[in-house]
């Protein structure tokens, strides 16, 4: 669609200028003599109002929480009764994120004018989302905006809180391992030598724990700055080279491949899958458009490529169940709840009990991860500081045979 811009006036001869969206201009002429508006002045399309501000600088500011306490709030306000464009603005003043107030206020601008609120929101697509576009526009053909926000409030509630467990159960292991290197660096670096000093002085032959400790050291002092000089290249060569799709799915491959923590991707993976297709098929998305979206939405590039494929057989004429059957990535529990749900006629309900099993799954992995892993990193970095310790204290017990 297009959108034009157009001068004109009502029945009662007012003046009224705005936006509407339409297929060509002959039908945007129709939209507004339906309206009882008469065009005046030649329609224009306006590609300005589409482009403007679709690149939006630091738009990893606003985050999938902004999003949702957004979605919260217009909810709140629209099930009071208030108009759209007034609760905009209100929720505007409440934005503590300068960007996001800057956008809100466009959009409510953009209505104001005559346009869309789902025309509005898809200039900021990178915000918002092809699945929370899609479901509001879907929401203003069926003139269902309420319900269709308390829906994507929950849904995005239940989405922050699933990538919330699944970032933690992920960050903490890194973060410990991170610390104790960062420790153990510390030792090797500012206090083996001074012991390595003393012995030298001592003179003699040391054990070989104590001498393999001071080599260590030796070497890490010597080649530290290249050292972080690699990490640092390393993590900027794998960041750009997750870009290239090829290369993003075998690390995403590779990841699902990893002893519980692939277990944990893949039931988080499944359980936003569930949720978002539950969410679309709900708000009257076509089947095609919501697996589309879903594949959009999916962060893991194996899963992507195989809704993708869903998708593809779906198009041919195959039931939804038996295209996800043949992918091994999507659980039987998942291709049997969808069979039922099609058998019922209640899919999105089927969806959305598959996407809260997941979701229970994800909890109690995550809570036997922590419980795993403190003690295994306990036992690790203990392990490696004690032996540090009775490297450079085992001289002493032959301080006799050092001295000369």
């Amino acid at each position: 669609m297009a959108i034009y811009k157009y001068v004109g006036r009502d029945v009662l001869d007012r003046r009224k200028r705005g936006f509407i969206e339409a297929d060509n201009i002959e039908l945007a002429r129709e939209l507004l003599l339906g309206k009882g508006i008469v065009v005046i002045e030649k329609l224009t399309e306006d590609k300005s109002i589409l482009k403007k501000n679709i690149s939006v600088p630091f738009l990893n500011k606003i985050s999938l929480k902004d999003i949702l306490i957004f979605t919260r709030q217009l909810y709140a306000m629209v099930h009071a009764g208030i108009p759209l464009i007034q609760a905009l603005r209100v929720i505007k003043e409440q934005i503590p994120n300068r960007m996001f107030k800057n956008i809100i206020e466009e959009m409510a601008s953009f209505i104001e004018e005559g346009g869309r609120f789902s025309t509005a929101l898809s200039k900021y697509r990178d915000v918002f989302g092809d699945l929370y576009i899609s479901m509001i526009r879907a929401a203003e053909a069926a003139g269902t905006l309420e319900e269709t926000l308390k829906r994507l409030a929950e849904y995005l509630e239940k989405v922050e809180k699933l990538r919330g467990k699944v970032k933690s159960a992920m960050f903490y292991p890194v973060f410990v391992l991170i610390v104790a290197t960062v420790i153990i660096t510390g030792i090797l670096v500012f206090i083996i030598p001074t012991f390595q000093q003393l012995y030298a002085d001592l003179g003699g032959e040391l054990p070989g724990l104590t001498q393999m400790v001071i080599n260590a050291s030796n070497w890490l002092r010597d080649y530290i700055g290249w050292l972080i000089l690699f990490i640092v290249l390393f993590v900027i060569v794998f960041i750009q080279a997750r870009k290239i799709k090829k290369f993003k799915y075998i690390t995403d491959y590779a990841l699902l491949r990893v002893p519980i923590f692939g277990e944990l991707v893949l039931k988080s993976s499944v359980a936003n899958f569930a949720r978002t297709l539950a969410s679309m098929v709900s708000s009257g998305i076509n089947i095609l458009d919501a697996l589309q979206i879903s594949a959009e939405t999916s962060n893991n590039e194996v899963i992507r490529e195989a809704i993708l494929d869903v998708k593809a057989q779906v198009e041919k004429g195959i039931n939804l169940s038996t295209a996800l059957s043949k992918h091994i990535i999507f659980p039987p529990m998942l291709v049997n709840m969808v069979a039922i749900g099609e058998q019922a006629g209640n899919l999105d309900e089927m969806l959305s009990k598959v996407a809260d099993f997941y979701e229970e799954e994800v909890d109690r992995t995550v809570d036997g991860l922590t419980s795993l892993i403190e003690p295994l990193m306990i036992v690790f970095i203990g392990g490696i500081i004690g032996v540090i310790i009775v490297a450079m204290y085992l001289p002493i017990f032959k301080i006799g045979e050092l001295i000369r």
